[in-house]
């Protein structure tokens, strides 16, 4: 990880604290409550989950502008438009809001 060879900052790429901090403020927390809530029996917000599906939506018309392209099997970003590339970004945090507000109360 050095600022000559360029590998300290890579486009589209999470850094390893960045990622070990996602997973204490985010998936712990989403787990532990979810643990809750199953034995609860309840679910705090579920009209929340419409964020993930709006999300899902906006990830589904960028993947289908790749479809049309004939392309059939794509992964991130490389094959989509500027626009699409956006959407399909857009609707990946959207979904991840949604099941996040989804388990929280």
């Amino acid at each position: 990880m050095t600022f000559w060879n360029n590998k300290a900052f890579t486009e589209n790429e999470l850094s390893r604290p960045l990622k070990i901090a996602l997973i204490f403020l985010l998936v712990i927390p989403v787990v532990f409550i979810t643990i809750i809530n199953i034995i609860k029996g309840e679910v705090a917000h579920p009209y929340a989950f419409v964020i993930c599906l709006v999300g899902f939506a906006l990830f589904l018309i960028s993947k289908i502008s790749v479809l049309i392209k004939g392309k059939l099997i794509s992964f991130g970003t490389k094959q989509l438009s500027e626009n699409m590339a956006n959407f399909y970004r857009l609707g990946y945090w959207l979904m991840a809001i949604g099941l996040i507000l989804t388990f929280f109360q």
